[in-house]
């Protein structure tokens, strides 16, 4: 069993990436609106090392998320998004509890998995890995919403 913030979990690695190897595309890659192209420009220098490490971690490709969705413009080229990834396995302790600050302006928390997950890991006991991000960089090479 593994900790993360308060959260206990158990994870199959070898499981989450031989499913993420069969997963062509996250969420992001397949909606095509102005907001995940923006982010598809950005992600890779949006998370923190910490981030990827984690995801890394649990075996989760970090281009194949479940999905990832705008929340809103905070200023002038800064931009709220969040979303989820999925690693095969089980949340053994949890709660409400806070949420790990892993810096950048990422928090990350574990749930339930309850969200839609990529083709390759449904059928299979799913933990679910939220994310929230508040400094999202506007680099699409369009003009940016209000």
């Amino acid at each position: 069993m593994s900790a993360f913030g308060k959260w206990l979990y158990s994870c199959d690695r070898e499981a989450t990436v031989e499913a993420y190897s069969q997963a062509s595309a996250g969420g992001v890659e397949t909606c095509g609106c102005i907001w995940c192209r923006n982010f598809l420009l950005v992600r890779d220098h949006t998370f923190p090392p910490a981030f990827a490490e984690l995801l890394h971690s649990l075996g989760i490709n970090a281009h194949r998320d479940g999905e990832v969705y705008h929340n809103g413009r905070l200023a002038p080229g800064v931009h709220d998004y969040a979303g989820w990834f999925h690693f095969i396995g089980s949340l053994d302790h949890t709660g409400d509890f806070p949420v790990v600050d892993l810096g950048d302006g990422v928090t990350v928390w574990l749930c339930t998995a309850s969200a839609p997950a990529l083709q390759a890991l449904k059928g299979k006991p799913l933990v679910q890995l939220e994310f929230h991000c508040t400094n999202v960089p506007w680099r699409l090479d369009e003009p940016e919403p209000a």
